[in-house]
């Protein structure tokens, strides 16, 4: 009887000790390090499935920016692997995100990185087939590449503190 109250004791005690955090989305959090970061559209489809990421991942809505990000991605692939005793090759693809951070009341570059994300995709002897698994795979790099730029600026500006 009494190892049932300890139990059930203890488990309140953990439930209350968990009610004083709070979940803050990425650009809240920014918000609070006075950064309002405004995305540069970018071209393309994959420019547009990134930025239309990025742009989720930071936004606020009631402050203006402080700050602008403007990136430009570069795709590669590399040649065809072959695996043994499987019926399709797999191709190597690599997009890297060039970002540049401009401070907008001064018009300084306050960060310039690059960023980078790989993707292996099966390649099959159908034309569409290969031209879709490599779209899907630019579609994957793209949107992958802003969660990581949104990392990338939340890190910057935890290091700073503005």
């Amino acid at each position: 009887m009494w190892l049932s109250r300890l139990i059930v004791t203890a488990g309140l005690l953990l439930l209350s000790a968990c009610g004083g955090f709070e979940i803050k989305s990425l650009g809240q959090a920014l918000y609070e390090q006075n950064a309002v970061i405004s995305v540069v559209e970018m071209g393309g489809r994959n420019g547009q499935l990134y930025s239309r990421q990025l742009r989720s991942r930071l936004k606020h809505d009631s402050a203006s920016a402080t700050h602008s990000v403007s990136t430009k991605l570069d795709i590669s692939s590399s040649s065809t692997m072959f695996v043994r005793g499987s019926a399709s090759d797999l191709k190597k693809k690599t997009m890297t995100a060039s970002i540049v951070l401009i401070e907008l009341a001064t018009g300084d570059v306050v960060l310039s990185d690059s960023l980078s994300a790989n993707a292996t995709l099966g390649t099959v002897s159908a034309q569409f087939a290969q031209t879709r698994s490599d779209r899907h795979a630019d579609e994957r790099l793209a949107i992958l590449l802003a969660d990581r730029v949104a990392t990338r600026l939340h890190l910057f500006f935890s290091r700073t503190g503005s």
